[in-house]
């Protein structure tokens, strides 16, 4: 069964399931900015393979227009009695459920949590899922989401350091800071507390320039030396914007790679409760 989400150390990934309910484009765009791990599916049938991969999750699902209650009511259910899933959390995201549903749903505790109505007016929308992320500790000690970048061999960066300039290959990026891996024979030159006047960043094309950026942490990884740089100033919006933008393009790039090399769910979820219930 679901952990005492929590006590989570490093936060919990949210998926919205079915992400098409009214002011959704506001709600996501809120969470981003609050810097959220937060992930979009489209299809019942895919949810299994996603949460076998990202443990321990936080699953919110829409319930009211395209996707059929009795579908997902079900689908929670079969979560709840299957070890390799159980362990994430349900919420369902509707304007009302009705007595046989909220019966219905009960064998699914403590998997299945708590309904959140659906409000039309996006900002108490936003403020209760707010909510109820914040009481699962969803960030856990994460203030800033950060993403990978090893997969593109274009990501880098160059930083400028008593008027000499270093090349680093970046290893992943938030809005706050950077991994970069520079080669070991210039380890010296970057110790721990080092501030580097510039350092002009490399992603899909666009440059961001960070000035004052701080040499965090340094540690040998692989072969090569790992930096940990911190920006000691607030990125500009736009930078921000495009970070945050790059972060969310990997996110839809991961689902998509589950959902691409995974078979999809084909158990049937349109019986009727009481058939479930007597498995």
């Amino acid at each position: 069964m679901a952990e005492n989400n929590s006590q989570a150390m490093f936060g919990h990934k949210v998926i919205f399931l079915n992400p098409t309910f009214v002011g959704h484009g506001e709600v996501f765009k809120d969470l981003q900015e609050n810097e959220y791990e937060f992930y979009l599916l489209d299809d019942i049938r895919d949810l299994k393979n996603v949460l076998r991969e990202y443990q321990n999750s936080i699953c919110i699902a829409y319930a009211d227009e395209t996707m059929e209650k009795r579908k997902l009511i079900n689908l929670i259910l079969s979560c709840a009695k299957d070890d390799t899933v159980n362990n994430s959390i349900f919420y369902i995201l509707t304007s009302e459920l009705s007595a046989k549903e909220k019966k219905a749903l009960e064998p699914a505790k403590p998997c299945f949590e708590d309904v959140i109505k659906f409000n039309p007016k996006t900002l108490f929308l936003i403020q209760d899922i707010k909510q109820r992320l914040e009481d699962k500790n969803a960030k856990g000690r994460r203030q800033y989401v950060r993403v990978s970048c090893q997969d593109d061999k274009d990501a880098a960066a160059l930083a400028d350091v008593g008027g000499r300039v270093y090349k680093f290959k970046m290893s992943d990026i938030s809005i706050v800071g950077s991994a970069c891996s520079v080669d070991t024979k210039y380890a010296s030159f970057f110790e721990k507390g080092t501030k580097i006047s510039y350092v002009n960043f490399f992603l899909e094309g666009k440059q961001i320039s960070v000035a004052n950026v701080i040499v965090y942490a340094i540690f040998e990884k692989n072969g090569a030396t790992q930096l940990v740089l911190l920006f000691k100033n607030p990125l500009p919006d736009e930078d921000k914007i495009f970070v945050h933008k790059y972060i969310q393009n990997k996110f839809r790039d991961a689902i998509s790679t589950i959902v691409n090399t995974h078979p999809r769910d084909t158990d049937d979820y349109t019986k009727d409760f009481a058939e479930v219930k007597d498995e």
